[in-house]
């Protein structure tokens, strides 16, 4: 069932077993498991079922170190980033979670073969194969992949999502539902404990509107993003006992640098998307795990990206493809495109026989090429979110981002340039434009965010450095939880959301089978 807080009809006070903040895909993912029980579970949502500009506005915040961005990839609305999401997955590695001791503050509580068997239920969760891809991906289309040194460099796919917007697709069960209730358009502000400080007892909820309300829960589970649930918790007062709260603040740290090649078909016949129906993949690169241990640096991948000459017919074709796949008309076509879509029919027939029958590139002429370098963040104490002095429209005060990097990530990404630019050179494919201003000391002014912020309420065994424990539950408070990259102890090298839809099942399966804890109202 879906309420609206803001339907005068609709109480301010609610009780649950289980209360989730947030209907991402961490809270779409932990709520669905208990769809058809007999456990109560509410979903609170700030956002309505489409996103709105006051409610956006709610995401602002001070940016007092490097940019990074606080609208950008993140939504307040039901499905949460799923909404904005391209649903590109991929699996952490091994090396990822391990104590890697040139890496402060590295390794998680939790082993690969621990998240294995929970990503395979993220997958079909989310509509993609149930195992890694690796240069098996190319092979299922017919193509041989470079030959890299495998010491050096090492090919992993991302496979995308065949329903990224987990809110739209699982919309109808969850409208369905009797124990499992989505309450739209109420805030959290500040989770209440106990005398002892040792259980939650109650959400407070706000509203634009000014509507105020309460929740009160057996189990709390918070899952508002990496940078919200770290906000949320600093609310509620947890940040005087939880020394690690808001910090080690990551990202993916995102630099470009152009590829220049006399064989660019070649480029893009090997990193360029492939994929038949409804699953696609994208081939990448990886900085090797040999290298990484000799450099002693941070995990990296690469992607190579694409910009093609795009002529009148050819974007007509694409524009008439895309209705065709998504069952609906095509948009600003006329007499005259199409005329310019059958002047070039034969370009236009051979890039689609490429891209549907055989599931590769369409190999359209490439007027740019760059890689795209996703950098591992290594754990910073110093990297922060706290409470801003300025309030939001709902009168509560705003996150403070204090996002830094160090050169170990400055390093990282001049090993991985000077990899892939040797190995390019090697295979005769190309070679890597100049990079000297990775070694200026205004480096991270080409920096950008990949809106992946991690580890705010990294796990850890320790409360000294850490905010939950391998179970995710907040140290010293026997019924509350966090969910999603906020976390990850280390962001290693992947898109994070699989990642958080695994730990998102995981959780559930934990809370389904712990006895009832918290406030009873009997």
């Amino acid at each position: 069932m879906i309420l609206d807080f803001g339907d005068p009809s609709v109480g301010t006070d609610h009780e649950a077993d289980v209360c989730i903040v947030g209907t991402g895909p961490a809270g779409l993912a932990i709520a669905r498991q208990f769809l058809g029980t007999s456990t109560r579970v509410l979903l609170v949502e700030s956002g309505g079922l489409v996103p709105d500009a006051e409610t956006t506005r709610l995401n602002d915040g001070d940016n007092v170190g490097l940019p990074m961005s606080l609208r950008e990839g993140r939504a307040r609305t039901f499905g949460g980033t799923g909404t904005v999401w391209p649903g590109q997955c991929i699996r952490l590695d091994r090396l990822d979670l391990e104590v890697r001791d040139w890496v402060p503050d590295s390794g998680w509580p939790l082993t690969i073969e621990e998240l294995d068997p929970f990503y395979d239920r993220a997958a079909a969760w989310l509509g993609i194969p149930d195992k890694a891809a690796d240069e098996q991906a190319w092979r299922r289309f017919g193509l041989v992949p470079p030959a890299f040194d495998g010491d050096l460099l090492y090919h992993r796919s991302s496979m995308y999502s065949s329903h990224p917007d987990v809110g739209a697709f699982y919309r109808a069960e969850f409208e369905r539902a009797d124990n499992v209730q989505v309450l739209l358009h109420a805030t959290a502000a500040g989770i209440r404990t106990g005398p002892d400080g040792a259980t939650a007892e109650e959400l407070e909820l706000r509203s634009l509107p000014g509507r105020t309300g309460r929740v009160r829960a057996r189990t709390f589970v918070v899952c508002g993003g990496g940078i919200e649930n770290a906000r949320l918790l600093l609310l509620s007062g947890l940040g005087g006992r939880l020394g690690a709260l808001g910090r080690y603040l990551q990202d993916h740290p995102t630099v470009w640098v152009d590829v220049l090649s006399e064989r660019p078909e070649a480029l893009q016949q090997f990193y360029g998307r492939l994929g038949r129906g409804r699953v696609r993949y994208v081939p990448r690169i990886r900085l090797g795990w040999g290298i990484q241990r000799r450099e002693r640096v941070l995990n990296t991948i690469a992607t190579l990206v694409y910009q093609h000459a795009v002529t009148p017919g050819v974007a007509t074709a694409r524009e008439l493809s895309s209705a065709v796949q998504g069952r609906r008309r095509p948009t600003g076509v006329g007499l005259a495109d199409l005329r310019a879509a059958l002047r070039e029919l034969a370009p236009v027939v051979t890039a689609g026989f490429r891209r549907f029958a055989q599931g590769r590139p369409s190999a359209a002429p490439v007027e740019r090429m760059q890689v795209q370098l996703l950098l591992e963040q290594a754990p910073n104490p110093d990297s922060r979110i706290t409470l801003s002095e300025e309030h939001d429209d709902l009168g509560l005060p705003k996150a403070s981002v204090d996002w830094r990097l160090t050169e170990l990530e400055r390093r990282t990404a001049r090993v991985m340039f000077d990899t892939l630019d040797a190995e390019l050179r090697r295979l005769g494919l190309g070679h890597l434009d100049a990079t000297d201003w990775l070694d200026a000391e205004q480096w991270t002014k080409e920096v950008e965010d990949a809106y992946h912020p991690i580890g705010t309420t990294r796990m850890s065994t320790d409360p000294a450095t850490g905010v939950v424990d391998r179970d995710l539950r907040v140290h010293g408070v026997g019924n509350l939880y966090v969910c999603g990259t906020s976390v990850f102890p280390t962001s290693g090298y992947a898109n994070p959301t699989l990642t958080i839809v695994a730990l998102a099942i995981r959780l559930a399966e934990h809370l389904a089978a712990r006895p009832a804890r918290g406030p009873s109202w009997t």
